[in-house]
């Protein structure tokens, strides 16, 4: 029983969509992933940044801000 050769075409397309619509579901999945992380590390980058400006703030700042110590 041979297949009509329109019908095969009409089925590899159809698969072929498939397949296609799968994979950009998910690209953009990960793209949401990628998003979020990217985002908390901006949120987490920041908050170092407020951190070390407090400590600077407080005396804790950088190691060349202090005098050297006498020499012996």
């Amino acid at each position: 029983m041979d297949t009509d050769p329109l019908q095969e075409r009409i089925e590899d397309l159809e698969i072929r969509l498939a397949h296609q619509e799968y994979t950009q579901e998910e690209q953009a999945r990960i793209q949401m992933e990628l998003q979020q992380a990217n985002a908390d590390l901006r949120q987490q980058v920041q908050w170092l940044r407020d951190r070390l400006r407090e400590l600077e703030e407080r005396g804790g700042g950088r190691e060349d801000a202090e005098p050297p110590p006498p020499h012996y």
